[in-house]
């Protein structure tokens, strides 16, 4: 960040965020920062704004690699906006504001696009795990596909709680990275365990038994993720 550019510390998050899970830094461009003034402006939490990034990496992790990466923030625009649109919904709902029922029209659009985009996620995971011979993953997988399209059709005729989705959205999640801890190669997994303990070696004097517990747990699931190319199944982290 030079001193022209920026430094709220909404802005350095993205930056920082942007530039981790690209792997190497970068400098963003004019039209990233004016992307994440729009953000700020628009009343974008910086956690729905970082689950937006998260998101839309995690998608391109899953492809394998590729020399092709993500060089501008405009990458993830849409799904940002799409996590503050269902974010703006259910906090309308839960505040019953008036107006709250045109807005849960549009928060049940919002919500019912954004598992669409879940259900492709696991079906490319699907295949990707079946042509590694993943087959227990792949039975898993194609059971959280099943579950996402009921899901969806819940969401589309206002038959499902926000909390429901969320709590049910968790236990697919849950259900997935315990077959993938499973299925996945021992050595792998035992990797990702160590990555994990050498990650959190000098927290564990700084951090409560139930926070570090929380966070090591966390730190598994997204190395799960990662060696498995799988999807997170959740509205919001």
């Amino acid at each position: 960040m030079t001193p022209e550019e920026p430094t709220d510390p909404y802005y350095h998050a993205i930056e920082e965020e942007f530039s981790r899970r690209r792997r190497t830094s970068i400098l963003l461009s004019p039209r990233d920062w004016a992307l994440i003034g729009e953000w700020q402006r628009a009343g974008v939490p910086l956690r729905i704004a970082l689950q937006g990034i998260g998101n839309i990496f995690d998608a391109f992790d899953r492809r394998g690699p590729t020399a092709r990466r993500i060089n501008s923030l405009a990458y993830c625009r849409q799904e940002v906006l799409g996590l503050h649109e269902i974010y703006l919904g259910l906090r309308a709902a839960e505040a019953g504001r008036p107006g709250a029922d045109a807005q849960d029209a549009g928060t049940d659009k919002a919500i019912a696009r954004y598992l669409g985009r879940l259900a492709r996620r696991v079906r490319e995971a699907m295949a990707d795990c079946s042509a590694r011979g993943l087959d227990p993953l792949v039975a898993t997988l194609a059971f959280a596909a099943s579950e996402l399209r009921r899901l969806r059709k819940q969401a589309r005729s206002r038959s499902i709680a926000p909390s429901d989705l969320e709590e049910a959205l968790r236990a697919l999640d849950g259900s997935v990275l315990e077959a993938a801890r499973a299925a996945l190669p021992a050595e792998e997994v035992r990797e990702a365990e160590a990555a994990v303990g050498s990650e959190l070696a000098e927290e564990r004097r700084r951090m409560a038994p139930a926070a570090f517990a929380a966070t090591q747990r966390a730190l598994m699931a997204r190395h799960l993720r990662r060696i498995g190319r799988l999807p997170r199944l959740t509205l919001f982290e």
